[in-house]
């Protein structure tokens, strides 16, 4: 008996052969666990940038006691974002996240054998992101750069960092990752094409704000849509496959 054909009216064959396809684009898209670290992630981003403003004006003011509670404040916050962007630290406590996201819908996984990654890689990668942050936060309040330009200046380091991580993370996570990194080195080419998307006043803290979180948030979104697609795919196979296997349907047919 030939497959299922046309099930939903829209063309699309439930054929069983399609089920490990889409139980990996389900699987690589499960994305809400990233919306909710990015809230952590801007959390952290706010206690790196609040305590190394309020450390540039007590260091100006000559109030060293503050100053001091600012550094160690910045640092107990670029010690928290490293601990997140180390892989072997951050993905488990994504993978929990997840299974509580997904607690319905049950666990899965992308098997595949692990990816060959040099054991001191992570602890490089996000040591450097932290030199990378601190130096161009630092930098930009000694006045050495704009802070009109200070997304596109981060865009250098954030970009390859993301770009890195996701391909670390393969198979785990899907390509619709990149979309991030994507929209964020768009952001910075735009500022410095001249393009009036900058935020002036008290809303210029929303010029790195939503090209860090809300890019972040927009991708983890789109991976999370289209994970519930991939979902009613594989439900729609199911349902046509046990259609398909239905003796009465053969008696039918026959």
């Amino acid at each position: 008996m030939n497959p299922p054909q046309d099930t939903d009216g829209r063309g699309y064959q439930g054929d069983p052969r399609d089920i490990p396809k889409w139980v990996r684009r389900y699987t690589q898209n499960r994305a809400l666990p990233v919306v909710v670290m990015l809230v952590v992630f801007v959390l952290v981003a706010l206690a790196i940038g609040g305590s190394s403003y309020l450390g540039g004006v007590a260091y100006r003011d000559g109030n060293m006691v503050l100053f001091g509670v600012c550094i160690t404040a910045l640092v107990i916050a670029l010690a928290a974002n490293l601990y997140l962007s180390v892989p072997r630290w951050g993905g488990k406590l994504v993978v929990r996240i997840t299974q509580r996201c997904y607690a319905k819908d049950g666990n899965v996984a992308v098997s595949s054998q692990k990816l060959a990654c040099p054991p001191r890689a992570p602890w490089a990668l996000g040591g450097a992101f932290m030199v990378c942050v601190l130096g161009s936060v630092v930098l930009g309040f000694l006045g050495y750069f704009p802070l009109k330009y200070m997304q596109p200046i981060s865009a250098v380091y954030v970009v390859p960092f993301l770009v890195i991580l996701t391909i670390w993370m393969r198979p785990a996570v899907g390509w619709l990752t990149l979309l991030w990194p994507a929209l964020y080195g768009l952001h910075a080419v735009l500022i410095v094409a001249g393009a009036p998307i900058l935020m002036t006043g008290k809303w210029e803290s929303l010029n790195m704000l939503i090209p860090i979180a809300g890019y972040g948030i927009l991708s983890g979104l789109i991976g999370h849509a289209y994970s519930r697609f991939a979902l009613h795919r594989l439900k729609k196979i199911a349902r046509t496959g046990l259609s398909a296997c239905d003796p009465s349907t053969e008696a039918e047919d026959g």
